[in-house]
């Protein structure tokens, strides 16, 4: 691609430093409020998965982190496609080819998380309902996330705001906003309602079908394709270490249950910063190629973002306390995590950073493996961090 001049973030530190608090800390923060919407029925519902689906604890963080990546991934590609003039309105063909390729490439990994925990777990009848579920909500939120990743990169393009500061962590927060009530209240549905249930499913497989022939593929959505699909299966098997750890702690995190309502906030949040870094990084590479980098406003973007990590930290804690009392159990200050918090951020900042940058050295397309990478090491970082805490929290 050839190196083109771009106006996204050629304005001063002060500039930056509102726009990150003024447009990305409101996102962030809107995040939380929609991570502890799927915290909090996890958190409710943690006892009964782990008794009788520990099959989806250990696919859970896979498919959170799963349906992130791929949107998220959809997300920076339809910032350059905006920037080049590609996309102009959500109804566009581009847009509708690009949620069936990401809907499609998403079903190798989904196979393999299956797989997976299966193997750890042994197969019964109740792995072939949950690879239902799975199947049906991979479906339903496929359709949600694909058009809400387009409207909420092209209006603020439209508004004037840069996409990539808050478009991955939006799309990242709402798919898990969606992803544990809908696997929640999919297993309630099928046990109350089995025969509809299968007609669901069904339906959502064909309506799936009749987007795949609505979309217009060339050779460059194939290219995509493909890395994508390459690189979320490998990321796939590296969830499968997530998964494991906390299925294997589940025991101990119950024993403090706020981990539980904080745990998909916490993995999350991280990866929203890194997938920001990352986003950011990815669009000024495939804009204007590695001389972007050594640009100050670069720098400034980086710094600002850094200096939302310890907020971001506290609201995290104290949102998790409303919430945790809410659903009947105690809830506190978590100093540990409060002090250690931004560190964790500032490490996977970095990551995303150089993700993109090695990436976009060895000719592959930062837009389609630097978010999905990061948000993956965010997983198995955050999932380590946890169970950290639960340690500190409970002992053993």
């Amino acid at each position: 691609m050839l190196p083109v001049e771009i106006t996204v973030g050629t304005r001063g530190w002060r500039e930056r430093l509102k726009q990150t608090f003024l447009i990305t800390f409101p996102a962030l923060l809107l995040c939380l409020a929609l991570d502890f919407v799927g915290g909090g029925v996890l958190g409710k519902n943690f006892e009964m998965i782990s008794k009788s689906y520990p099959l989806l604890l250990v696919i859970l963080p896979g498919l959170s982190d799963l349906r992130g990546n791929v949107f998220g991934a959809m997300a920076s590609r339809m910032t350059t496609a905006l920037h080049l003039g590609k996309v102009r309105r959500i109804l566009d063909r581009e847009v509708t080819t690009n949620i069936s390729m990401a809907i499609g490439s998403s079903k190798i990994p989904l196979i393999v998380l299956w797989i997976a925990g299966v193997l750890k777990l042994g197969f019964s009848y109740s792995t072939l309902i949950v690879l239902l579920i799975v199947i049906a909500s991979a479906l339903v939120i496929g359709f949600l996330l694909g058009y809400s990743t387009a409207f909420i990169t092209i209006f603020p393009y439209r508004w004037g705001a840069d996409p990539d500061m808050i478009a991955a962590p939006l799309i990242t927060s709402v798919a898990d906003v969606i992803t544990i009530p809908t696997l929640v209240y999919l297993i309630f549905f099928y046990e109350d309602y089995p025969l509809l249930f299968y007609i669901f499913t069904a339906i959502m497989l064909v309506l799936f079908i009749v987007m795949l022939m609505k979309s217009n593929y060339n050779k460059e959505h194939l290219k995509a394709f493909k890395e994508v699909a390459a690189v979320l299966t490998i990321l796939g098997i590296v969830e499968i270490f997530s998964g494991s750890t906390l299925e294997s702690y589940s025991g101990l995190i119950s024993k403090a249950i706020i981990l539980s309502v904080m745990y998909p906030s916490i993995l999350d949040s991280v990866g929203n910063f890194a997938s920001i870094a990352a986003a950011t990084t990815s669009t000024r590479l495939n804009l204007s190629g590695s001389d972007a980098l050594k640009n100050r406003e670069f720098y400034f973007d980086v710094g600002a973002l850094i200096l939302l990590t310890p907020l971001i930290g506290l609201f995290t804690n104290y949102i998790a306390i409303h919430v945790t009392r809410f659903i009947g159990y105690h809830g506190s200050l978590i100093w540990p995590f409060i002090l250690s918090y931004p560190f964790l951020v500032l490490a996977n900042i970095a990551i995303g950073v150089l993700v993109a940058y090695i990436s976009h050295r060895f000719d592959i397309d930062p837009d389609n493996v630097a978010i999905p990478t990061v948000t993956t090491i965010s997983d198995v970082m955050g999932t380590l961090f946890v169970v950290f805490l639960a340690k500190v929290m409970v002992g053993g």
